[in-house]
């Protein structure tokens, strides 16, 4: 057992200068090649998720724009049929005033007609009433003359 620890020792010291080179191996191969690997690796990550950053925050910009124009477009039609409402009530106003005076019109003329008509009537009736009391005094004179006869 003794030989196989000297043997053992023996193997170590000879290891030893093989596990200081792997040790010095992985110090510089951390320091030349992995620390800059990462290093890059890292602002990769860092400029792809500024760039994401930025896309999202540039869609959201987009989408508060749309937004935005939804809602002016949106007012921009309800004034649009405000004033087209305005419009239609004036025209219906209008419409109505005309209305209201052509029927004040034909009620006035109606009236003036009938007030006419009545006259005419009222002149007729008394032109009647003396050529009928003419007609009559002829036929009353016209037979006096024949009873004289």
């Amino acid at each position: 057992m003794e030989q196989m620890l000297h043997s053992a020792g023996a193997l170590l010291i000879q290891a030893l200068p093989t596990f200081f080179v792997v040790v010095l191996l992985h110090w510089y191969l951390k320091s030349t090649l992995f620390q800059p690997l990462e290093k890059v690796l890292e602002e990769r990550h860092a400029e792809t998720q500024g760039a994401r950053e930025k896309a999202a925050a540039a869609l959201a910009a987009a989408e508060t724009k749309v937004a935005e124009y939804d809602l002016k477009l949106r007012a921009a039609r309800t004034e649009i049929y405000q004033e087209q409402e305005t419009w239609r009530k004036q025209l219906l106003d209008e419409q109505t005033a005309a209305v209201t005076k052509a029927r004040e019109e034909s009620h006035a003329q109606i009236v003036a007609a009938k007030a006419d008509i009545s006259a005419q009537v009222d002149q007729a009736r008394a032109t009647l009433t003396r050529e009928a009391e003419a007609l009559a005094d002829q036929v009353v004179a016209g037979i006096m003359k024949g009873s004289r006869n």
